[in-house]
């Protein structure tokens, strides 16, 4: 009789695990979240390569970003005591984001975005008295750029200024700032140059990538010792969010 019992018992697993084969346990699936893809534009960073005496200069990253408040339309009031007293609009402002670029052989570049705004489009920044324009990307439009000569002196102009450093210490494409020591730079000396913003490209992460081309005359302040810029290019990662880009 217990023969018979666990003879019942056998065949009951079997059948049991019959079922189970015939009837396998499905296992939730795994799901595997999706990867966002980087833009390879994000992993670009500040760039500036240049020609100059025959020497090819790259730097590829910035190392100061400063902003540029001036009196614009200067003229010069008087001379007292070797004193230069000057006055300018009061109802506008000279405006620039300056970009100082330096590699480790010690040459370096200094680019100046300038433009002037009337007072009514700039925004003041206490508790620093700074104005910015209200439109912050304005500056960097995609065009053509002449070079602002009398940058530093009368801030008439509107453009492009460029300084150089290291080897080429001293030499810019503006000239010096006194009214009564320096006559001002002849727009002549810039003949042939260019500086053209050629992209502006937003990104995911809301920054801009700016893309440009140029080439230009350097000299002393006084317009002599001229080299020329060839074959630049200038890439930037410009922040909308940041006071200074």
């Amino acid at each position: 009789m217990k023969s018979k019992t666990l003879i019942g018992i056998a065949i009951a697993l079997f059948f049991l695990v019959a079922c189970k084969k015939n009837d396998p346990v499905t296992e939730p699936p795994i799901i595997i979240p999706p990867v966002e893809k980087i833009d390879p534009l994000e992993l670009l960073g500040d760039s500036v390569s240049y020609t100059i005496d025959g020497e090819k200069i790259a730097i590829n990253t910035v190392v100061t970003r400063a902003v540029v408040n001036a009196k614009s339309n200067v003229k010069l009031d008087s001379v007292a005591k070797g004193t230069e007293y000057t006055s300018g609009d009061r109802d506008s402002v000279l405006f620039g984001r300056q970009f100082k670029m330096y590699n480790d052989h010690s040459n370096g570049i200094i680019i100046t975005f300038l433009k002037k705004y009337n007072i009514s489009e700039a925004q003041s920044n206490p508790p620093v008295i700074l104005h910015v324009p209200n439109n912050k990307l304005d500056l960097f439009s995609i065009g053509e750029r002449r070079f602002a000569l009398d940058f530093q002196r009368n801030n008439a102009q509107n453009g492009i200024a460029i300084e150089l450093m290291g080897k080429y210490y001293g030499l810019q494409s503006n000239g010096y700032n006194s009214f009564v020591h320096h006559i001002a730079i002849k727009s002549e000396l810039q003949t042939g140059s260019k500086f053209e913003i050629i992209s502006l490209k937003k990104l995911k992460s809301g920054k801009y990538l700016l893309e440009a081309n140029f080439n230009a005359s350097v000299y002393r302040g006084d317009g002599t010792n001229i080299k020329k810029i060839e074959n630049g290019y200038l890439r930037l990662k410009i922040n909308p969010d940041s006071p200074y880009l």
